[in-house]
């Protein structure tokens, strides 16, 4: 008996010392998250248009924001009722060989006029290419009609883009394991399989569109393969 009065008491006495360390030590306590009991699912909503949140968050989408901003297409970012797939930093310009990042499966050859060698990069803004290749990228990441996992079928389905070329299809669908979540344009040929959003779901009450921000990149498919993955 007087083993365990003892053996609260320390817990008491150290519980605090415990959470204060936490605190010196940078270690932050989860945050509980807000829950939408009306749909069942943690809260998504974000109070501004996709355009502003784009540009709240500096840290994932500079290169995105600079790329709409470049091409003229903040209005496009603030449509009603569409989904957009949002590529971060990573999807333009990561190192990794295996991502295979946007700049490194796009890079600019030149002749140099001093030397008259070919010189090959990977360049470090969407603003080294023609503004009408990075409008149609970004056309391409915004599918018309909210598109969520209340609604997606299991089924790998393709869906209309705004970009203008017959094939501006994005396939997708709801992949339900132990870890449900959206697969994108996981078809034979595409430079990248299985893609998964690291952050899905978010809601746009502004303008009543969804939002996937993904670590990838989508490159559209062939005629060829929208008719193989039929």
């Amino acid at each position: 008996m007087k083993r365990n009065i003892i053996a609260k008491l320390f817990i008491l006495l150290t519980t605090p010392v415990i959470m204060a360390s936490c605190e010196v030590f940078g270690l932050q306590y989860q945050d509980s998250y807000d829950f939408d009991y009306s749909v069942g699912i943690a809260n998504n909503k974000v109070e501004m248009s996709t355009y502003d949140w784009i540009a709240s968050r500096s840290d994932i989408f500079s290169l995105l924001k600079e790329a709409i901003d470049y091409a003229g297409m903040e209005q496009e970012f603030k449509q009603m009722n569409m989904t957009y797939i949002l590529p971060t930093n990573t999807a333009f310009n990561s190192d990794n060989s295996t991502d295979r990042s946007y700049f490194q499966q796009h890079q600019i050859t030149y002749i140099d006029e001093t030397s008259g060698d070919t010189v090959t990069y990977a360049p470090i803004s969407m603003t080294a290419y023609p503004k009408e290749q990075v409008r149609e990228f970004l056309l391409y990441h915004i599918v018309k009609g909210e598109y969520t996992f209340t609604n997606l079928p299991a089924e790998p389905t393709w869906f209309a883009t705004c970009a203008t070329a017959d094939t501006a299809y994005v396939n997708m669908y709801l992949l339900k394991d132990r870890n449900p979540n959206i697969v994108f344009n996981n078809f034979d040929g595409h430079y990248k399989t299985g893609i998964k959003p690291r952050t899905a779901n978010m809601y746009s009450t502004v303008s009543k569109s969804y939002m996937h921000v993904l670590d990838s990149w989508l490159d559209r498919p062939t005629k060829d393969q929208i008719h193989l993955n039929n």
